[in-house]
């Protein structure tokens, strides 16, 4: 154990290696584990766990931390670090925020872990907390551009993005937990002055708003419920910003008790939840964003990301996953390389978003090999629809969802995909149609072996869609490969035509 450090940008990248990667997050309200399977620009939790400590209660009227608050952190930390010894975990980081650094008494806690081996402990400072969230937006959505925003228990951190780095960043003590426990003026107030004191936000209207921090998943729960939407995924949630503000004044306005009436509001969220829309309302008539997009990733996944070799991180996070992650669904030597080569004559044109997805289509495209015939393309869409992948709104994994489900079915029923119908637009509808026929027909023809589909020409003209066979390969076409031919073509619009010169 090295004692408590700050953490800045400099770490040993070595320390990660190969193995498991664990992080405790010692917030203002809550602590958790995350344990990571690898050190991957696609990081996936393989265990996550969260007590609520409340370490900021109380904290702006003593100075101190919450005592029984300490009792149970500590209780707890020592849980998590026997759990990561026996996931076998290879570096184990915990991170400690607002409460612990502005506690008079958060040296001493620190002092307390560091008499638990196994535990390299940093306390976060507040320009680094806001940095590291922001780098864990940039994680989950390599694209993001705009503002972030981080509401913790303690504090609310503040950082602006583009063009893949970071800009101009504040924290700010405002946390609801810490606020309402201080005992000193009107949180309401205290909120509004700090965030209209902000001058710099102004700078970035008409951006995109990323939201970070329970609280505010608590809020896009809640907005899920109220708006019926049919997938229940927090990360890359997208909302217009004049809706979202709408939506937090009313329950700025809400009583604890008329808020336990909500469907999706947790009981846990019902105290603080008020001031957190608060806060989320403040900021979008400072910022007047085009759109609000919640974010699953912050703190952690950006102290995790920025430790990995720059080779890593350049890496496309949804095509790392679906390689990583592909890779133990396949049954065949076909290779998702081969796959993809095969079919870009045919896909020439395509948006670079529609590049991405066709590479990650080519990777999960063997998923639900194992599952019954009847049920493959139900099981391709449901898997896909839910996978725990960043790097994909909720349109991308709509049209990846459907391209699975076409790869295995040439006509499934649409009420099979409604969630993804909704989601999607006719464009990527359409895409994904022809792609998932396309990769259904390159599995009639090479039977997943690798080298065959080289040797069979796919192309796309005005007119038709067609196979350039060699003679020599003439009988090793499928009674049915003219049918999977026509159903490719029939999604282009265009004729099928099979050639052997």
């Amino acid at each position: 154990m090295d004692g408590p450090q700050t953490a800045d940008a400099h770490l040993d990248e070595s320390r990660l290696g190969k193995g498991r990667v664990g992080i405790i997050d010692v917030g203002s309200n809550s602590i958790r584990l995350v344990v990571y399977e690898r050190a991957s620009r696609a990081p996936l939790p393989v265990f996550n766990e969260k007590v609520l400590c409340g370490l900021a209660r109380g904290l702006d009227a003593t100075g101190r931390l919450n005592p029984a608050g300490v009792e149970m952190a500590l209780a707890n930390i020592d849980r998590f670090v026997t759990l990561a010894q026996n996931m076998k975990v290879n570096s184990l980081d915990l991170l400690a925020t607002a409460a612990v650094r502005d506690a008079s008494d958060g040296p001493e806690f620190m002092r307390q872990i560091e008499s638990r081996p196994g535990i390299k402990a940093h306390i976060v400072s507040g320009r680094d907390e806001a940095r590291f969230s922001g780098l864990g937006v940039m994680c989950g959505m390599p694209d993001a551009a705009g503002v972030m925003g981080d509401l913790g228990g303690g504090s609310l951190e503040l950082v602006s993005m583009a063009n893949g780095g970071l800009g101009e960043s504040v924290t700010l003590p405002v946390g609801p937990l810490r606020l309402m426990s201080s005992g000193k003026g009107d949180p309401k107030k205290t909120v509004i002055e700090a965030i209209e004191g902000v001058r710099w936000l102004r700078e970035h209207s008409g951006k995109t708003f990323f939201a970070v921090g329970g609280a505010w998943r608590s809020f896009a729960r809640l907005h899920m419920e109220q708006a019926g939407y049919p997938l229940h995924i927090i990360h890359h949630y997208d909302i217009p910003a004049d809706e979202a503000r709408a939506v937090a004044r009313l329950i700025a306005v809400q009583s604890a008790k008329s808020l336990e009436k909500m469907p999706g509001v947790s009981r846990r969220r019902v105290d603080t939840l008020p001031l957190a829309c608060l806060a989320l309302d403040r900021l979008l008539a400072a910022l007047k964003p085009r759109n609000v997009v919640f974010s699953a990733f912050g703190l952690r996944e950006g102290f995790y990301y920025q430790r990995l070799a720059e080779e890593e991180r350049r890496r496309h996070p949804l095509i790392a996953f679906a390689e990583e992650q592909g890779a133990g669904w396949r049954r065949f030597d076909l290779s998702p390389d081969e796959i993809f080569d095969w079919l870009t004559p045919v896909f020439a044109g395509e948006s670079d978003a529609e590049r991405i997805l066709r590479t990650a289509a080519c990777h999960l495209s063997d998923i639900s090999w194992d599952d019954h015939p009847d049920y493959r393309a139900e099981q391709a869409y449901v898997r896909v629809l839910h996978l725990p992948a960043p790097g994909m709104s909720h349109r991308d994994r709509a049209i990846l969802a459907m391209t699975l489900t076409y790869r295995y079915k040439s006509d499934p029923k649409s009420a099979a995909m409604e969630t993804a119908l909704r989601l999607s637009d006719g464009k990527g509808r359409a895409f994904a149609r022809r792609l998932g026929a396309c990769l259904r027909l390159a599995y009639n023809l090479s039977g997943g072996a690798p080298g065959l589909l080289p040797q069979i020409q796919f192309r796309r003209t005005e007119r038709d869609l067609r196979l350039l066979v060699p003679p020599s390969l003439k009988r090793s076409l499928g009674d049915i490969t003219a049918r999977r031919l026509e159903t490719a073509a029939q999604a282009f619009d265009l004729k099928s035509l099979i050639v052997s010169d």
